[in-house]
């Protein structure tokens, strides 16, 4: 029986990106068959989507900290 993989949901950055990468590689082996190529691409997309999610929040929690501080500079400056 096949051991289950992690929801996409639920893995940090670092762990989609690995397993994304991972994916790429036996992917581009050639070696995959139809259907479990198929499988691991559906799995990608997820991965993806995590990956892709997790940059956005990052970068919105960047543009705070960067309006923030820019915020509390004008104040100082006033």
């Amino acid at each position: 029986m096949a051991k289950a993989l992690p929801d996409p949901e639920k893995l940090t950055y670092e762990e989609a990106l690995e397993a994304l990468e991972s994916i790429v590689q036996r992917a581009e082996s050639g070696e995959l068959p139809l259907e479990e190529a198929m499988a691991e691409h559906v799995r990608g997309e997820a991965l993806l989507k995590r990956c892709r999610s997790l940059l956005d929040g990052a970068e919105a929690q960047l543009r705070s900290f960067d309006q923030a501080s820019t915020d509390t500079s004008d104040e100082d400056s006033a």
